[in-house]
């Protein structure tokens, strides 16, 4: 495990062997967790590539058991020594940590469903073909005079969890990103796009869609806060359904009681168009068959017909509400319990532009930016809009207006929905991994507070 990936996983009987190795080294029930990543970078700025970049990262984690008290610890480092000293200091933060009565045995060995993630195109993609695809988005827009900034990434990683009970669950995935900003004198356009093969994402065709954007939301307009009937982008309703995975579809948090489906499970909380689950094997999405803690992942219902059906729960959750666990144990340390990673809203009928021409007078948005939580038990969430933000009158966009805050009810507005796009794409979040997808929504009555001076 010491070569780079260069297009090809590391073996999976080297990881296995040194999972097992470090395994060896605890007395009781042990966990070890292994990841990888080689990831390549092309950034642009100013109608030129500035940076091209390439980075591997790898660590061991390991989660040591000394009765009910668990210890956990790090390292890059994958000689013997580095191992032994992992295996001492998570065993040594084991004696200092407090029992904890809600753990039991580590999950058993399970068998896994085949989830083909892996592209050796993207994974082996060359700095000249990302360069090469750059210059096809940064061109045109240095001929219309604007200017244009964005990354093109590529990368390969894997994920593998072993224990002492006999478990070993071993992911190789690929993922590309393509993400510019086209910049005018006085407006931008957007686009972000994610995929598993890196021949999939059109980076000159999405270079051409921001840059429309940019030119046609030139001159903004200013209107006065309140409420619109607004078309909200795949990307921007991903961004708000992704707070309900932080804000309550984890069992930890409806435990606990600060969950927003705390008192509501079984209940309708939006509109009932509104389907979501947590599903890593939809094809859309970017996860992995099982969790950090070896369990098989399986689609979970969330909402079903506007009406709240579950929650996501690891093996500790699960113990203390007395079922299974659905697969979203996430790596230690983890204070926040499981996670939905791979949200999926289900699609409608409408195409995008269909949606727009059923608009008398309204507003289209690109996405949303600088979101923050406002109240979790009632999802509400606070942000601007960015990068593409336009006047709909009488079914076509009149132009551009200046950026709005917002300051909604992330189920408010699935229950205020009247239309659901056909289509949804993915979106990844750099910050956690996470993956929405999301299709464009028509909601009414969408809350609006304030306009910026640009």
């Amino acid at each position: 495990m010491s070569e780079p990936m260069a297009g090809a996983a590391p073996a999976r009987e080297e990881v296995q062997r040194r999972l097992a190795d470090v395994l060896a080294r605890c007395p009781e029930q042990a966990e070890a967790i292994y990841q990888e990543s080689d990831e390549a970078l092309t950034r642009f700025a100013n109608n030129e590539i500035h940076q091209n970049v390439r980075a591997r990262r790898r660590v061991l984690t390991l989660r040591a058991f000394l009765g009910r008290r668990a210890g956990v610890a790090t390292t890059s480092c994958l000689d013997e020594a580095a191992l032994a000293t992992l295996a001492e200091r998570a065993l040594e933060m084991a004696r200092l940590s407090p029992e904890n009565p809600d753990f039991g045995e580590l999950p058993g060995p399970a068998a896994y469903a085949d989830l083909p993630a892996w592209v050796e195109a993207t994974a082996a993609c060359p700095p000249e073909e990302r360069a090469e695809r750059v210059r096809q988005v940064i061109e045109p827009v240095r001929a219309r005079g604007l200017s244009v900034a964005g990354a093109l990434s590529t990368s390969g990683a894997v994920a593998a969890v072993a224990n002492t009970r006999g478990v070993f669950a071993y992911h190789p995935s690929t993922l590309a990103n393509f993400t510019c900003t086209v910049t005018a004198p006085d407006s931008s356009g957007w686009v972000d796009a994610n995929a598993r093969d890196v021949r999939g994402l059109d980076t000159a065709e999405l270079g051409r869609k921001a840059l429309e954007k940019a030119e046609r939301s030139a001159r903004p307009a200013a209107v006065p806060p309140g409420k619109y009937t607004v078309v909200l982008e795949e990307n921007a309703v991903a961004e708000l359904v992704a707070f309900l995975g932080w804000t309550g579809f984890g069992a930890q948090a409806y435990q606990e009681g600060y969950s927003f489906l705390n008192g509501r499970l079984g209940e309708p909380v939006t509109g009932e168009r509104i389907h979501i689950a947590d599903d890593a094997f939809d094809p859309r999405t970017m996860g992995m068959p099982f969790d950090f803690e070896g369990v098989p992942k399986r689609r979970v219902p969330l909402i079903e017909g506007g009406v709240s059906r579950g929650l996501v729960h690891d093996s500790v959750t699960a113990r203390k509400a007395g079922t299974a666990t659905t697969g979203h144990a996430l790596a230690p340390p983890n204070p926040e319990g499981p996670l939905p990673y791979d949200l999926v809203l289900g699609t409608g009928e409408p195409t995008l532009a269909e949606m727009i021409a059923a608009v008398e007078r309204g507003i289209l948005v690109t996405r949303f930016w600088y979101n923050r939580v406002v109240d979790p038990r009632h999802t509400v969430v606070t942000g601007m809009t960015r990068d593409g933000t336009f006047l709909i009158e009488h079914g076509r966009l009149a132009g551009g207006v200046r950026n709005l805050r917002y300051n909604e009810s992330v189920l408010g507005v699935l229950a205020r929905a009247e239309a659901i796009g056909r289509t949804a794409l993915p979106t990844v979040f750099d910050y956690a991994h996470n993956c929405v997808v999301a299709p464009p929504l028509l909601v009414r009555e969408f809350n609006f507070t304030g306009v910026t001076e640009f």
